[in-house]
């Protein structure tokens, strides 16, 4: 069967086998299991070898799903009124404690996607999905927000996204470790918790005047494309030196932090950073992690470098040739924390950890001494590199506290 990649393979289903149980203090009717790092807690009939799929938290379920599987806890949206589940209106999967043990995924058993008529036989462990069958089954879950009334919605753009490409999927380690060859060297660094933007010496269309679209017109070779700055969030280019498009762009995070490297950098390259601190209108970027950054300032750190000629072929600086270039032009770079062969590394080392309080050196400071970090990335160097995430479950728990107030993300904001 032919199964479509997910949008989001951080936040979708996976079909898991059951390996392990561990029992639960205070708990006689549940039990745990350890999948892809995190914890789920599950019925106690639960088995070794048990087919299923998990969903991590932050994930949204569908609707046809809850009411499938009668998981509502309003009893009202089930298919069976008579049964009430666990999950709210929202159908969020959440990071929570249930008698003082964490739980950070959801297990349930595979016939749950018997909605979208399909056999479960069909599905293999380790297949990742977010639609089966034109079901929407999950997808990730975001805070409501408005549009915003200055974004623009149809206008072309002069950048072409095949030059300012989006950054890469970066998974989950715990589910993709195997990706990378055991022998082969890798370099974990911190993952910082702010927003991401890309910025672009890269090729644009150049405004053309009105006697070079006559001449253009009778067959005279005009040069149509530049070199110019262009900046954009994790999803939205925004291309403030475009005067057709000026009106929209008064002022953004992304485009005034990504104009401290004007001059900096050569023709074709591409710059992936996390910007980290607060807004102009000091707000922090993500609630509680300020970094010991000054209100109303915003620092940029690096994590990725790429090439684009005018094909728009990409290839990756690696990440050594990526300190080097942020230390000559004075760029901050984020934090190496470890490097070695995959073998040897040891992931929980890393996870759960202020990196502040561990005296790691170079590591940045939290506002808040008592919060952990988000996570590590690994990274094994290649014309595109391999770049696996491992989240800290206790990071989880408090992202999970911050969506649950309503708190709109800045990073998902930008569609």
């Amino acid at each position: 069967m032919n199964i479509d990649k997910p949008k989001n393979d951080g936040y979708c289903a996976t079909v898991v086998e059951i390996k392990n149980i561990v029992p639960l203090a205070g708990c006689d009717n549940v039990v745990a299991t350890t999948i892809f790092g995190y914890q789920a807690i599950v019925g106690k009939d639960t088995q070794i070898g048990d087919i299923g799929l998990v969903f991590p938290a932050e994930t949204q379920l569908s609707d046809e799903f809850c009411k499938f599987n009668d998981l509502y806890r309003h009893a009202e949206f089930n298919d069976n009124k008579q049964k009430k589940g666990y999950i709210e209106d929202n159908r969020r999967v959440k990071a929570i404690k249930f008698r003082g043990h964490t739980s950070n995924c959801l297990f349930i058993e595979l016939e749950s996607i018997g909605f979208a008529n399909i056999d479960p036989g069909y599905l293999d462990v380790g297949t990742s999905f977010d639609i089966l069958n034109g079901y929407e089954i999950c997808k990730k879950y975001e805070v409501y927000h408005k549009a915003s009334s200055n974004q623009p919605k149809s206008m072309k753009s002069r950048v072409q996204s095949k030059f300012l490409p989006e950054h890469i999927d970066t998974t989950n380690f715990f589910k993709n470790s195997h990706l990378i060859d055991p022998e082969k060297e890798i370099i974990v660094t911190q993952k910082l918790h702010g927003t991401s933007v890309r910025i672009g010496n890269t090729i644009v269309e150049r405004k053309l005047s009105i006697f070079e679209k006559i001449w253009r017109f009778f067959g005279v070779n005009i040069v149509e494309t530049e070199y110019d700055y262009v900046y954009g969030s994790r999803k939205v280019i925004k291309d403030a030196n475009d005067t057709d498009k000026k009106g929209f762009y008064d002022f953004d995070l992304w485009t005034n932090e990504g104009k401290k490297l004007v001059g900096l950098l050569p023709e074709n390259y591409i710059v992936y950073a996390e910007i980290l601190g607060y807004t102009p209108e000091k707000k922090e970027i993500q609630k509680n992690y300020s970094y010991a950054i000054e209100p109303g300032l915003a620092e940029l750190y690096v994590y990725r470098i790429a090439v684009i000629n005018n094909q728009g072929q990409m290839h990756d600086l690696t990440y050594d040739q990526v300190v080097e270039f942020c230390r000559s032009t004075g760029i901050k770079v984020v934090p190496e924390v470890w490097r070695g062969k995959m073998k040897d590394f040891v992931v929980n080392d890393f996870i759960d950890k202020n990196y502040f309080n561990e005296g790691m050196v170079h590591c940045l400071c939290l506002g808040d001494q008592d919060l952990v970090d988000e996570g590590v990335v690994i990274r094994c160097d290649g014309l595109t590199p391999i770049l696996l995430k491992a989240k800290s479950p206790k990071f989880l728990e408090m992202e999970t506290k911050v969506l649950d107030t309503g708190t709109e993300d800045l990073e998902s904001s930008q569609k």
